[in-house]
């Protein structure tokens, strides 16, 4: 007996050792694109990467690997997601490729830890439509935490997390063809319609009713679940051990949302890849969506240029009901800009490009929605406010201030709590234009980070570089100013903040000779200097995947179109027990 206990403490401390030595080595992590709910593509802190040790060598190309994806225009691999400890000792990152490709990497050494394809029909590409659409969040915090380090051990059940009346746990759930998957069967939808609308011969609000409710004969129990949601459990998942669950093996630790070209949203396992709960119609089919985020019990995107016919609108799916019922707040006027973003109390923002507003729709605009209910709360509009990027929200003092940029170089900063003031048309603040003759604003979204015991920061994406806009003042007097500017980074991504060091991305050119291309290039910078720390150089070949560009752990990585991606850091201690 004394043996065996020796043995079992023993067993628990080399597991403890070993598990602390994977996980706190970066700390960091990014559960969904650009980082966190309010989309400002910051890491807060970080054990290695700071503007001291990017002042120093050391950091370098760690690895890349060749994942087998087929690239559907301009783009191939999607903005990962990350998690520390899925396996227990594995930090590890889901990436998804652009033809219903997900791929689960070793952060550590590119090793593939598992991979999946997805079902569903592939379009022909159109430049406006590139058709085969695949990517993946995690649930988010409103308080951005997760990109602030901490990097305790995530215990993720890798098949935990199955309902009793789909299946036994870990086989998966197979999906039947677009006419008959789904509660019952039915015609597929009329092009535009809402997912579910007409495939089980009811609207979604019959088949679930209100977000959280319960359906027909449910006990009271499971229809206060949506609302009161545990705190780490996976949404839809059984209750925490004392009610009968499973407890740390649903949280959401260890899973991923998947959402594939055919709209339909996948609850794959991290440690697996298997579904852990039946798939979802959510999206129609073959549309062209924003990068999706989980926040509580709901997953949001946002479809926009009427790609496989569907409305420039924002969706919502409630995760935690059996029958996820899906709502939508349609536009009516211009298309969805960029990313949808989340205000620290949970007010979903959304920007609108320029079109024709019928009735009460929304152009030029951006609108602030109910988070369960995508009823319109708030909005701000002007004619000439021609939106480029999707919000990006950063707290100022007491207030979460909202910013995006328009297509003549200006960046406007509201209220995140009255967009517009009293006439829907006041801003905050309305900078100058930052682009000369020629010029335009590049990517879809802004970055935003705080200095340390100093200002805020927004950051640009240009033509030909970044430009670093200083914010200052308080309350309803804050403004902008330039900072810094680099003109070394043509066609940049959004880029990225980790602890203090700007990280930008040149996507990379392809003209119809080889030597006016160009390939893909990182640079890192001083934060508040702009002074330049390091360089790739010629460390990749070919072009980048607009916006596959993140951060975890200490490493950048970089996704190219042609599915191969790039893992930058520093040669760090690794455990011996790290899958080579």
């Amino acid at each position: 007996m004394r043996v065996q206990r020796w043995l079992i403490v023993a067993g628990v401390a080399l597991t403890a050792t070993i598990a602390f030595a994977q996980v706190g080595r970066g700390g960091s992590q990014w559960p969904t694109a650009q980082a966190d709910a309010q989309r400002t593509s910051w890491i807060r802190t970080d054990s290695k990467i700071s503007v001291d040790a990017l002042s120093k060598p050391g950091f370098e190309l760690q690895w890349k690997v060749k994942l087998e994806n087929q690239a559907r225009g301009p783009y191939g691999l999607s903005q990962g997601v990350s998690a520390s400890g899925v396996t227990l000792f594995v930090p590890m990152s889901i990436v998804t490729g652009s033809s219903n490709n997900v791929f689960a990497l070793d952060n550590d050494t590119g090793y593939v830890v598992w991979q999946r394809h997805l079902a569903g029909a592939l379009p022909a590409v159109t430049s406006e439509c590139p058709g085969g659409m695949t990517a993946a969040t995690r649930i988010v915090k409103l308080d951005a935490s997760a990109t602030a380090g901490g990097g305790g051990i995530n215990f993720g059940g890798g098949n935990a997390g199955y309902r009793s009346v789909i299946g036994e746990p870990g086989q998966g759930v197979p999906l039947e063809g677009r006419g008959g998957r789904g509660r019952g069967g039915g015609a597929p939808p009329a092009a535009g319609a809402a997912p579910g609308a007409a495939r089980g011969g009811a609207p979604d609000a019959a088949r679930g009713g209100a977000p959280g409710a319960a359906a027909p004969g449910q006990p009271p129990a499971a229809r206060g679940r949506g609302n009161q949601p545990a705190a780490d459990r996976i949404p839809g998942t059984p209750p925490a051990p004392e009610a009968g669950g499973f407890g740390f093996l649903a949280r959401p630790s260890g899973v991923a949302y998947v959402i594939a070209s055919d709209g339909v949203l996948h609850v794959v396992g991290l440690a697996s890849g298997k579904d852990l709960q039946r798939p979802a119609e959510f999206l129609p089919p073959n549309a062209k969506w924003s990068a999706p985020i989980g926040v509580n019990t709901m997953l949001y995107a946002a479809t926009s240029g009427t790609c496989g016919g569907a409305p420039d609108a924002v969706w919502a799916i409630d995760l935690d009901s059996d029958a996820k019922p899906v709502v939508s707040w349609k536009t009516n006027g211009g298309p969805v800009v960029g990313a949808i973003a989340f205000t620290t109390d949970g007010t979903l923002i959304a920007t609108v490009g320029p079109g024709q507003a019928n009735g009460d729709g929304k152009a030029n605009a951006i609108v602030a929605l109910d988070p369960k209910t995508l009823q319109l709360k708030d909005w701000f509009t002007q004619p000439d406010a021609e939106f480029v990027t999707g919000p990006t929200i950063i707290r100022q003092n007491d207030k979460d201030v909202v910013a995006a940029a328009t297509k003549d170089g200006r960046v406007l900063l509201l209220d995140a709590s009255s967009l517009g003031g009293a006439n829907h048309a006041t801003p905050l603040h309305a900078s100058k234009p930052f682009i000369g003759a020629g010029g335009s604003v590049s990517g879809s979204a802004l970055a935003a980070w705080q200095q340390s015991n100093g200002p805020s920061w927004i950051l640009l994406p240009l033509k030909d570089g970044i430009a670093a806009l200083k914010l200052s003042g308080s309350g309803d007097a804050v403004s902008l100013e330039s900072g810094w500017e680099s003109h070394d980074v043509p066609s940049p991504a959004t880029p990225l903040i980790v602890n203090g060091v700007v990280f930008a991305l040149a996507l990379g050119t392809q003209a119809t000779t080889p030597a006016r291309s160009s390939r893909a290039a990182l640079h890192a910078y001083d934060g508040v200097t702009g002074k330049q720390l390091w360089t790739s150089g010629q460390a990749m070949t070919g072009m980048a995947s607009p916006g596959s560009l993140w951060s975890t752990l200490g490493q950048i990585y970089v996704g190219m179109r042609d599915g191969t991606l790039y893992a930058f850091g520093f040669n760090d201690e690794r455990s011996p027990f790290v899958v080579k």
